[in-house]
């Protein structure tokens, strides 16, 4: 799971680099654009962002996340 704004260059470019070591790789900017069809049961998940991506928006994924 990569988390960055939109607009972010930077979490563009880091998203790719993510993206080309793990296809299963998915971009959101906020917490509702999570889909639990992503992941299975039991399933483990890393999270990393942009260097510009708030600590508390990082957190907020991991909370959606521990919800599913």
């Amino acid at each position: 799971m990569f988390v960055s704004g939109t607009k972010s260059s930077n979490g563009k470019v880091l998203y790719q680099v993510c993206k080309d070591t793990n296809p299963q790789t998915h971009f959101i900017s906020k917490v509702e654009e999570i889909c639990a069809s992503w992941f299975e049961p039991g399933q483990s998940v890393g999270i990393c962002g942009a260097t510009s991506t708030p600590m508390w928006l990082m957190e907020d994924v991991r909370d959606a996340l521990l919800a599913l």
